[in-house]
Formats: C-alpha cells, structure tokens, sequence
C-alpha cells in the first residue's frame, strides 16, 4: 500500500504538491525568483519532504502549503512573504500576516517575539512548481488555475 493517497481533485495544497511529487518519482527540482534550484525529495513517512536548502528536523509537513495557501486566501490571494532572517515573530517584515510569520505562528507553534525559520524561498518556489501561486519578489499570489479549481467545487 502506498503512504501517498492518490487525490487529484484535492484543492488542498498539500495533497496537491504530495500527489505531484509522488508522479514525478518522489524527487523534484524548484527553482527560485533568483534562479537558484532545490531538489526536493518526499520522505518515506508520506506526510512529509526534505530539502538540503531546508536542514531542519523534523523536516516540513506538506501542511505547511496550506497555511501558506490559507494566508493568501485571507487576503485576497496575495500575501508578502515577509523576512524571518533579521526579525522576530510580530515585528514589521515578519508579522503573522506575511507568509514567514503565519508559518512560524500557525505551522512551527512560535509567539509573538521569537526568532523563526525563513523557509519560503524552497517553499515559494514549491507552490510555483505545482502551478497554485505565481512566486514574485516579495510576493506569493494564487494563480488563476488554482482559483478556479477552488471556485469549481464550491469552496
């Protein structure tokens, strides 16, 4: 039996970008706004993958697209990605309302005043891939695509 449920119709995220993966052998490569490509690689657990840009342990759940996909939608389809490198949770450039900030509250369990992981340049460039967000400088937006997929079952 296989640890990825075969999903095609999902409009969530994760499934999405799990289901994607797994057709592509489980390995992928992203590139970034700057040109600079990731492999990223589904781990054997099937909830989550690795990354070498990304050292972390444990490595990111898919659910972390869908927070990112969540904070987009509660603003319109477009959230800045915002800057976990040089600020804390809740300060400007890292506020819960940027991409970096709702994934150190809503995905790593962080409050307001620590320090986060900046993981969204691999995971923009993740979302870009599985054509859900177009990845700006500065920016992640919902595609069109993605949008309508959302709007045809109702959601």
């Amino acid at each position: 039996m296989s640890l990825f449920r075969k999903n095609t119709d999902s409009v969530k995220a994760s499934e999405i970008i799990k289901y994607k993966i797994k057709k592509n052998g489980g390995r992928i490569l992203v590139s970034s706004v700057r040109g600079n490509t990731y492999e990223i690689r589904a781990n054997r657990d099937g909830k989550s993958f690795s990354c070498d840009a990304l050292p972390i342990n444990p490595p990111y759940e898919y659910t972390v697209f869908d927070v990112m996909v969540e904070t987009m939608l509660e603003q319109g389809g477009k959230a800045l990605k915002g800057q976990g490198r040089n600020h804390r949770l809740g300060e400007p450039h890292c506020e819960v309302t940027t991409l970096v900030g709702a994934i150190g509250k809503h995905y790593a369990g962080k409050n307001e005043g620590e320090w986060v992981f900046d993981p969204i340049f691999v995971l923009a460039a993740v979302l870009e891939w599985a054509d859900i967000a177009h990845n700006g400088r500065g920016y992640l937006e919902l595609t069109p695509s993605y949008l309508m997929k959302r709007k045809n079952q109702n959601i």
